[in-house]
């Protein structure tokens, strides 16, 4: 059956979050929320190179909320053709559980190809982070669905400047980036997901990307891609199997077994911020 409110995707928080670990998408863990379940349908990468030529792939999510930043990793790699990787966040009161068509995601926007995609109920997004790689080129973008404003994480010339180790880029987020993954997930089997290492770390700092402190955070991720319009398969937490999802107008996530969210609630110490956090969210608001 699926679970309509958010609390019922609550993901207790151990005590060893991914910010204790260098932030440089090499060694991802920390606490797990979702493991992949179903075979890549955009191709399996095997080379061990930078551009993950020949596949994209979702393996793993740890996240974890401590001291007012959020940490999160997820294992995998995104093939240097320009396929996006897309974080959506549901942070703050407000967002959009269908997506629409009027958004910024700080390139092409082509987050607005993805118009019509219906998340689960119960998970809102409005804020998000896109990834790219291709050619001479990465970047790395913060978008924010309530303002309809967006902006560079951090950007760069492509896969000879990655891995990228503690990168301090904008909205309060430091970054860290290995693409070099060969393992996890491949074409026949996702049996293995949970042996890929290498992949993305974020370190967030929650007033500086969503304007707030927050009592919860939903995050959901998936592959598309170049333009947005075509999803893969590769979403976590996973789909249960199948095939690429393909037109995004088409994909509602209530019609697939599951939830293609996870939330994170706060490590005990960050609990007690919280009340300065609600006095900055009813600000923002008015």
């Amino acid at each position: 059956m699926k679970m309509f409110a958010k609390a019922f995707a609550i993901v207790a928080i151990a005590a060893a979050p991914v910010a204790a670990q260098p932030i440089d998408g090499q060694m991802v863990g920390g606490t797990l929320l979702a493991t992949q379940d179903t075979p890549t349908g955009f191709g399996n990468a095997v080379g061990g190179g930078q551009d993950s030529a020949g596949g994209s792939e979702l393996n793993q999510m740890f996240g974890s909320i401590s001291g007012g930043t959020l940490n999160l990793g997820l294992t995998g790699n995104l093939e240097g053709n320009f396929n996006k990787l897309w974080i959506f966040f549901d942070a703050v009161p407000g967002g959009e559980n269908v997506l629409a068509n009027d958004n910024n995601d700080g390139g092409f926007n082509e987050i607005n190809n993805l118009a019509g995609l219906t998340f689960d109920n119960g998970f809102e997004p409005d804020h998000g982070i896109r990834i790219e790689i291709g050619g001479g080129f990465y970047a790395i973008r913060q978008f924010d669905l309530l303002d309809n404003t967006a902006g560079d994480i951090a950007t760069g010339g492509g896969p000879g400047d990655l891995p990228l180790n503690a990168v301090a880029g904008g909205f309060g987020t430091t970054v860290g980036w290995d693409n070099s993954n060969v393992l996890g997930v491949d074409g026949a089997s996702a049996a293995n997901a949970a042996t890929a290492t290498k992949g993305w770390e974020f370190a967030i700092d929650l007033n500086s990307f969503f304007g707030t402190l927050t009592n919860s955070i939903g995050v959901s991720a998936f592959v598309s891609n170049d333009g947005g319009s075509f999803l893969s398969n590769q979403v976590l937490p996973g789909i249960g199997g199948g095939p690429n999802l393909e037109g995004p107008a088409n994909v509602n996530f209530n019609n697939i077994p599951g939830n293609q969210f996870a939330t994170i609630v706060p490590e005990p110490a960050t609990l007690s911020l919280l009340g300065l956090g609600a006095i900055a969210l009813i600000r923002r608001r008015r």
